[in-house]
């Protein structure tokens, strides 16, 4: 065989070994996980504006992690309960017991979900077209 004749038998060996599922010789890398702010996910819009407060309980998790409980309460301007306002959260690491579903508050315009983590946590929340962020800490150690 030719030298011409082994490069081109190497070039398709290489092509047809580089086609098995593993190999990314020839093809791009899957885009990385997003590193700006997340997305909320979608909620109806509120009919007026929501003064809204949300928090963890317990608000640091110890370094093994482990579940804190996620409170939002939400008030009209003056201060009566909102009731019937969707919510939704995201959780930048773990679960929320809820799966990104919608919410909505009770009479005493509060909702909560379940968050199960074993690493700091960015929760996101958007309730009734206005957004909130706050961190869910694990460990005893002070983060920036």
């Amino acid at each position: 065989m030719s030298r011409r004749g082994r490069k081109r038998t190497a070039v398709a060996l290489l092509a047809l070994t580089c086609a098995l599922p593993g190999c990314s010789v020839f093809r791009s890398k899957p885009p990385s996980a997003p590193s700006g702010p997340v997305t909320p996910l979608p909620v109806k819009k509120a009919a007026e504006e929501v003064v809204l407060a949300a928090w963890a309980e317990p608000r640091r998790l110890p370094p093994g992690g482990g579940q804190s409980q996620i409170l939002v309460r939400l008030r009209r301007r003056g201060g009566a309960p909102f009731e019937g306002v969707e919510v939704r959260l995201q959780t930048s690491a773990g679960t929320l017991f809820s799966g990104g579903k919608v919410l909505l508050t009770d009479s005493a315009g509060q909702t909560r979900d379940r968050l199960t983590t074993h690493r700091t946590a960015e929760i996101t929340l958007n309730a009734g077209g206005t957004v909130y962020r706050f961190r869910v800490r694990v460990g005893s150690s002070p983060e920036p």
